[in-house]
């Protein structure tokens, strides 16, 4: 079976063209001609006008006299004239004429213009077809293209082309950071078992001891996953008023005792106790996670000062610490599932490197931002949420 022939779109611009150009012609066409026709019947003849001298020899045409009218002109229907039908048919003639030129004269006039206009849908399909899942990194032109939509729907593109990038960069980097983090674990496991295997004289208590490993390794690795499904789920969580300031307290009383053996320091500053709309329960495991590597990650006697305040129908929490902060090469990538630096590996060995991801998700959920902030000798994160009307 063969498959049928698609006409292009130049070929489609062309045909639709043509036919405008058809319609008006025929239009045009038809209305001179009708023209032509209601004018020319009717004429006004004076008597004096039909006195010719007698020597001059006129041919006059047959003339049927209908009516006389008060000053003596003679109106007469010439239209069955020979003289007039030839003039009708001249017209006739010379009006399919125009038509067939203008057709002709049109049609070669949109194949040109469809060519010239849909250059640039040429230029780019070309550059489109270099693009593939290995190489986003093509740009279409844009300086080569006339300042028309289709400039738009390029630089749209482009945009599109550096978020799709980003995205599979991003997974990329997801598959090499997760899969580090699950081969260590993994890594331990088998390590410990071959050595224990290749013990002849391995004792209950060295089974007990592989046994503890095991469930110490396999709970982390539980916990990894379990963090990843908070990653996946998209379902809107049930909200509820929040007191943003009481909120805070609690996440501090619960990491009291982590931030005395880090020995940390932490300070409250509840400007005003503000009321947001969410999930109470997951709010508080953002701020959590965020308050968490505060104290994880600041230094020896340092110190991690957090603060409430609202402005402009915005609740702002500011987390920040003395810690050494972030490099700034990190700073595009610490939102990332699993992305942790080398300094943060050394740090926090038992992190999961999601921390930063849930967070951010979490306040997405709830219409909020969050930002990397470094004031001074402080470094830390700003959250952002929208406060109750």
């Amino acid at each position: 079976m063969t498959k049928s022939r698609r006409l292009t779109l130049a070929g489609t611009i062309v045909l639709w063209n043509l036919g405008l150009i058809i319609l008006t012609g025929v239009f045009l066409m038809v209305s001179l001609n009708i023209f032509v026709q209601i004018m020319l019947p009717a004429v006004h003849v004076k008597p004096n006008d039909i006195l010719l001298p007698q020597d001059q020899e006129v041919i006059v045409p047959t003339i049927e006299v209908n009516q006389v009218n008060e000053e003596g002109m003679l109106i007469s229907d010439v239209s069955f004239s020979s003289e007039l039908i030839a003039f009708k048919g001249q017209v006739l003639l010379f009006s399919l004429i125009c038509l067939i030129i203008m057709i002709i004269l049109g049609g070669i006039g949109a194949y040109y213009l469809s060519k010239r206009s849909l250059w640039p849908v040429r230029l780019l399909s070309e550059r489109l077809m270099k693009i593939n899942a290995n190489d986003l990194s093509v740009q279409l032109p844009v300086k080569e293209l006339p300042n028309d939509e289709l400039k738009e729907l390029t630089e749209s593109f482009n945009t599109m082309l550096k978020k799709i990038e980003h995205a599979f960069q991003q997974q990329e980097r997801f598959m090499a950071n997760a899969a580090h983090e699950f081969r260590t674990p993994l890594t331990i496991l088998k390590t410990n078992l071959d050595v224990l295997r290749s013990d002849p004289s391995a004792t209950m208590e060295d089974y007990q001891q592989l046994s503890d490993i095991f469930e110490k390794t396999l709970k982390r690795m539980n916990h990894m996953i379990n963090e990843l499904l908070v990653l996946t789920k998209n379902n809107d969580p049930d909200k509820d008023v929040i007191e943003v300031g009481s909120l805070i307290r609690k996440v501090v009383s619960e990491l009291n005792d982590l931030a005395s053996t880090q020995t940390i320091a932490i300070e409250i500053h509840i400007h005003l106790d503000v009321e947001i709309y969410g999930n109470d329960i997951l709010i508080q495991r953002a701020i959590s996670n965020l308050v968490e590597n505060a104290i994880m990650y600041n230094k020896p006697q340092g110190k991690l000062i957090i603060t409430c305040t609202s402005q402009e129908g915005e609740c702002f929490v500011s987390i920040m610490d003395t810690g050494d902060g972030i490099d700034e090469k990190h700073i595009p990538f610490i939102f990332e599932p699993f992305y942790r630096t080398s300094e943060g590996r050394t740090k926090n060995k038992a992190g999961t490197g999601l921390g930063l991801s849930i967070a951010l998700s979490i306040i997405k959920k709830h219409e909020g931002t969050i930002e990397y902030s470094r004031e001074q000798t402080m470094k830390g994160f700003i959250v952002r949420l929208p406060v109750i009307d």
